[in-house]
């Protein structure tokens, strides 16, 4: 049994987390909230002498606990924040559905980020390299994979592509794409990515399943995400390098700032809803994009 199970019938999780179902919050939002919550339980029960009951709960307990992360541990600003985030989304479901009296966490503030986000993406070099390789294979299903991370899809965009939203034509083939909350947004197509779809909708046709995904694991079942990263990992150590799904589609969003399309077409094409972030972090140049600009001087 996992130490999340022991939990999970106590302290209100169960509703917690049909709550935060209700918000439409992803399956791995909702995970990390509540790990984090218990991490919060375990560190109450740790740190006070009596048991932990969200009853008696303050705000200086979780102020006491912020201070304990950065200070005792010496987590990074976005771990505090993340932990911080899933604390005041508890606590509000418990205020809001009268298990507490009032919502102890509604004063505490994240820690400020001052530094630019760090960069996630490889270089253009790295990214050939590994599509390389996954055409090397000869697995039509891993090179659509890497066209579509290609086209800045998320894993989640990709594990849920449906047959029905893809559009081949001539010219203007697309996806049709439903990603975070929702949201629908067409992605145009290059030709590469639709010979890659064409070549495996050969084989994919032939399978019998109940699924309408496009990309199928050997079970004949749709990719879970640790499916995704076990791909991708193991092409990357071929190659001796680490590489993740999420560096996949920051190259290719950075590729697109660096070729000068317009913040507000990748946007939407990425499916952020506008262009803040874009400008924020993919804009902001690499060490190596410094070091290629005092090369020229």
């Amino acid at each position: 049994m996992k130490k999340r199970d022991l939990y999970m019938d106590k302290y209100y999780l169960d509703e917690f987390k049909k709550y935060m179902q209700n918000l439409d919050k992803t399956e791995l939002t909702i995970n990390t909230y509540i790990n984090n919550i218990i991490s919060f339980i375990e560190w109450f029960n740790d740190s006070n002498s009596d048991p932990f009951d969200p009853k008696i709960v303050t705000t200086i307990d979780i102020r006491d606990f912020k201070s304990y992360l950065i200070n005792i541990k010496n987590a990074k600003a976005n771990t505090v924040n993340l932990k911080i985030m899933s604390l005041k989304n508890y606590f509000s479901f418990l205020y809001s559905y009268n298990y507490i009296k009032e919502d102890i966490s509604k004063n505490i503030k994240k820690v400020k980020i001052q530094n630019i986000p760090e960069p996630k993406w490889i270089n253009e070099k790295t990214f050939r390299k590994l599509r390389r390789e996954i055409y090397r294979s000869g697995y039509k299903h891993h090179i659509v994979m890497i066209e579509l991370f290609r086209h800045a899809l998320r894993i989640s965009e990709i594990i849920n592509l449906k047959i029905d939203n893809i559009i081949l034509r001539e010219k203007g083939s697309c996806l049709l794409i439903y990603g975070k909350h929702s949201k629908y947004r067409k992605v145009p197509i290059n030709s590469d990515c639709k010979k890659a779809i064409q070549d495996y909708l050969k084989i994919r046709e032939k399978i019998k399943t109940n699924y309408n995904n496009l990309l199928l694991s050997e079970r004949k079942k749709p990719y879970t995400r640790s499916a995704i990263w076990k791909i991708i990992n193991k092409y990357s150590k071929r190659l001796g390098i680490h590489i993740s799904p999420h560096q996949l589609r920051h190259y290719a969003i950075k590729k697109m700032v660096d070729e000068g399309v317009p913040l507000t077409v990748v946007a939407d094409l990425v499916g952020h809803s506008g262009t803040q972030l874009i400008s924020q972090v993919y804009a902001v140049p690499s060490d190596e994009d410094k070091e290629k600009a005092v090369e020229k001087l």
